[in-house]
């Protein structure tokens, strides 16, 4: 009888920590011990395994085991599953499923360094406001999310990134400041929240709103996709980028900015599991699809 279950991956952090949830919830309903392995995972750095570099604890009975020598001598008598939507593959098929989902995810507690800028930002900028989250996974300008199932490319777009902007502040605009029912025409205490993979982005938002909350963080140069994404000219650039800023800091501003997200009053998104636990929460929110105006 296994009695442990062997958890790697190595995706963004929304996909990773959507697995790592659902693996928690698995191992609790089963009794089993939960092998959490980061290495290889494009946070971690060589043969070292990095979750207490991110994560704090795991709030749970069971047994969770970090170290990479007792992981070694575990794993190959561990069962693991290549996807591991275990317990729970749809957690917005209902209310409660939602919740299920989010309070399980809510016991995996961050680094306490990360914590802590998190609340200083939510002190700063977001305490006493009406905030506006705008989260745009643009992969740098270079990758689409997929169609069906595969990621596609910009096909000839050379201003890929003007483009999606366009699209935002299109439906930015009907929602909250031009249509009938437009719930910022009176309110004087609002921000928006940008997170997204694009400087570019940035610059345009910030242009056209001013009054916007973006964290400090990394943004890859043009032709070097992001974080977890290689681009067509990653290699050399990607590595000198990663040298002066750091990989760890790196991912620490991707999940500052994922948090983040998950204390906004309304949201605009598009496709991303990063975006996908501030659903899970409940907060009011509009889908943006821009791909049929970009192919």
């Amino acid at each position: 009888m296994n009695n442990y279950y062997y958890f790697s991956r190595d995706t963004g952090w929304g996909d990773t920590l959507w697995h790592l949830t659902n693996a928690l919830m698995y191992c609790e309903q089963n009794n089993k011990g939960m092998l959490v392995d980061m290495r290889g995972h494009w946070a971690s750095k060589g043969d070292s395994n990095l979750f207490a570099e991110y994560f704090h604890h795991i709030d749970t009975d069971i047994e969770v085991i970090i170290n990479e020598e007792y992981i070694d001598q575990l794993k190959k008598d561990a069962e693991q599953h290549s996807d591991s939507r275990l317990v729970i593959k749809n957690p917005l098929k209902s209310k409660e499923e939602s919740k299920k989902f989010y309070d399980a995810f809510d016991r995996i507690s961050v680094h306490g360094t990360i914590a802590k800028e998190i609340d200083e930002m939510r002190e700063k900028y977001f305490s006493g406001n009406y905030v506006v989250g705008v989260h745009a996974r643009t992969s740098n300008g270079e990758v689409l999310p997929p169609k069906t199932g595969n990621s596609n490319r910009f096909q000839g777009e050379r201003n890929a990134i003007q483009t999606i902007f366009d699209i935002y502040k299109e439906k930015i605009d009907h929602i909250l400041f031009d249509s009938p029912r437009a719930f910022l025409k009176s309110c004087d205490n609002y921000k928006f929240f940008v997170a997204t993979d694009s400087k570019q982005f940035v610059d345009f938002f910030e242009k056209e709103y001013g009054n916007t909350i973006v964290t400090e963080r990394y943004f890859a140069p043009p032709g070097c996709g992001t974080g977890h994404e290689k681009g067509e000219q990653s290699t050399e650039i990607q590595t000198e980028m990663e040298e002066k800023y750091g990989r760890i800091n790196i991912a620490k501003e991707a999940l500052v900015d994922f948090y983040l997200l998950q204390y906004t009053n309304f949201l605009f998104k598009n496709f991303s599991r990063f975006n996908e636990f501030c659903l899970y929460k409940g907060i009011p929110n509009f889908h943006i699809n821009f791909q049929e105006k970009c192919y």
